[in-house]
């Protein structure tokens, strides 16, 4: 999946290069909003952890996940790819924190804004 990320032209930074492994997520989702990155994760249940849900709402975080978690690492990097564009987009006209979902055909989902209850689909070209 990074390179994925990386060839469409994003940085990307891998979890382990700045955080322990078994590090409670609610004590890095903070670092993730403060440096004003986006969360690209298989960790669906992120968004129902009443603490971790808080964590991303209370830091800014502007998550993205996989809606399944069963895609094998080249279907994911299949979805990444096409959903790409459409993440692009969402983080230039959503303002952080929300939650949004990568299904298997590329397509992205937003989820939670933290503010308003809507879920709209953003198309693809």
């Amino acid at each position: 999946m990074i390179e994925v990320i990386e060839e469409h032209g994003a940085v990307c930074e891998k979890h382990l290069d700045h955080f322990q492994p078994g590090t409670e997520d609610t004590e890095w989702l903070p670092h993730i909003g403060r440096r004003g990155w986006c969360l690209v994760t298989t960790d669906a249940r992120i968004r129902r952890n009443t603490l971790e849900k808080e964590a991303v709402r209370a830091s800014g975080v502007r998550m993205f996940y996989f809606s399944r978690n069963q895609l094998s690492g080249k279907e994911m990097g299949a979805a990444l790819k096409r959903a790409l564009p459409q993440m692009e987009e969402l983080v230039n006209v959503q303002p952080a924190p929300f939650t949004a979902s990568i299904n298997k055909k590329g397509d992205v989902t937003l989820r939670d804004t933290f503010d308003i209850a809507r879920s709209e689909k953003i198309e693809q070209p």
